[in-house]
């Protein structure tokens, strides 16, 4: 199976973080779903991941970072928004758009795309060290740090929301 296919609803390319306590990670776990090697291609960092949540199509990253785990949301349909309509969209959402920076304070929510033009993923922060996402359709997972992902489906961390 495609991995951006089944991240993906349409053409979108989808994922959320999220932070928490943890301070060690198993990586590759029985509680996967996929081979390591779909987990392993999404992070810069080989085994920077950390089982949360079982998989589910019920809902995506933008649905989690905003606290909504039974709906798909992403408002800009089949295609991935630019970091201008992503920031419009948080906007109307009560959140405020910083530039990225790791470790800045009152962190809520990051999003992250290949570039400006083309925002894949979103994912909650807490503190300074972690960010829990939900991978498309995959699991929930928690990586160590704020832009944990390889270029080939979400990319680097673009914006903070506040």
């Amino acid at each position: 199976m495609n991995l951006k296919k089944y991240l993906a609803t349409g053409v979108v390319t989808v994922a959320v973080f999220c932070a928490g306590g943890l301070t060690a990670f198993a990586g590759y776990t029985s509680d996967f779903s996929f081979p390591k090697s779909t987990y392993e291609s999404m992070v810069k960092t080989s085994g920077n991941y950390y089982y949360l949540a079982a998989a589910t199509p019920n809902y995506n990253c933008l649905g989690y970072a905003l606290g909504d785990t039974n709906n798909w949301v992403w408002p800009w349909g089949g295609s991935n928004p630019t970091l201008q309509q992503a920031n419009n969209y948080m906007t109307s959402q009560m959140y405020n758009p910083y530039p990225y920076s790791s470790g800045a304070s009152n962190v809520k929510i990051i999003a992250y795309g290949t570039s400006t033009n083309n925002v894949t993923h979103f994912s909650k922060a807490e503190g300074t060290n972690y960010s829990n996402a939900k991978w498309g359709k995959l699991e929930r997972i928690q990586s160590l740090g704020w832009d944990p992902y390889t270029s080939n489906v979400y990319g680097a961390a673009l914006q903070v929301y506040k």
